[in-house]
């Protein structure tokens, strides 16, 4: 009986082939045919898949769950750059590079990965063009969020304008009627919120309170609700 893992590589991909997030639909199972084994993890909530400075030896596709993208000051500051979903590539970049990895990735719930060894790669880009124009085009989605957390981290000229620009961006995902109030799930911890806006903890936890007392936001044991959107997106500009 073939043990759980196993299992896992027989299972074709959980993205779309026609999704956004799919470009590696393809290349991922030309890798399973070539059977190299043990490609499939499965990683429990605040699983390091690499660190920062470590040598870059692969790239995993993110198959299930949520993952976070940092880095860290040479004083242990953390700030987190984006957030990874299900069908993401991880560590391109420095795989290409042939270079150490430049961020840390962490599993923010229960994740599943594919991990395609940094020869097998290589190999996949030089027999096929479509793969090679697959990775020119996550490089390029992967500049432009980064580009747009910079803009939330450079632009906004008070922690509290950083954290209304996010908690805005968050409701944007769940927002199907302008005139309601739009209910965000509490995924992140304060420190983690802190990590996003380049704060600490306590200034997150104190901005949220205040945010609570004028009813601008409402919040439970599982969500944020945005009560009031226009006052968060004055505070945003802040």
């Amino acid at each position: 009986m073939p043990s759980a893992q196993q299992k896992e590589i027989e299972e074709p991909l959980p993205v779309r082939a026609d999704g956004p997030r799919a470009d590696f639909h393809s290349p991922l199972h030309a890798v399973h045919a070539s059977n190299i084994t043990n490609l499939n993890s499965l990683h429990r909530r605040g699983s390091v898949l690499f660190s920062e400075g470590e040598p870059a030896r692969g790239v995993y596709i993110l198959r299930t769950g949520r993952a976070t993208v940092s880095i860290a000051s040479s004083e242990g500051r953390i700030v987190m750059l984006r957030l990874a979903h299900a069908g993401d590539v991880l560590g391109l970049n420095s795989v290409l590079q042939n270079c150490s990895y430049d961020t840390t990735v962490k599993t923010l719930e229960p994740c599943r990965t594919d991990f395609i060894p940094r020869a097998e790669l290589i190999e996949l880009m030089q027999q096929s063009h479509a793969g090679a124009q697959s990775i020119l085009d996550i490089l390029s989605r992967e500049l432009a969020e980064i580009t747009d957390r910079a803009k939330l981290l450079l632009l906004s000229q008070t922690v509290g304008g950083r954290l209304a620009k996010l908690l805005l961006d968050w409701s944007k995902e769940n927002r199907s009627d302008k005139s309601s109030p739009v209910r965000v799930d509490r995924v992140f911890t304060h420190d983690e919120i802190a990590q996003m806006i380049c704060s600490s903890r306590e200034t997150v936890t104190r901005l949220l309170a205040n945010l609570r007392r004028r009813q601008v936001i409402h919040i439970t044991s599982d969500s944020i609700l945005i009560c009031d959107r226009v006052a968060l997106e004055k505070l945003a500009f802040c």
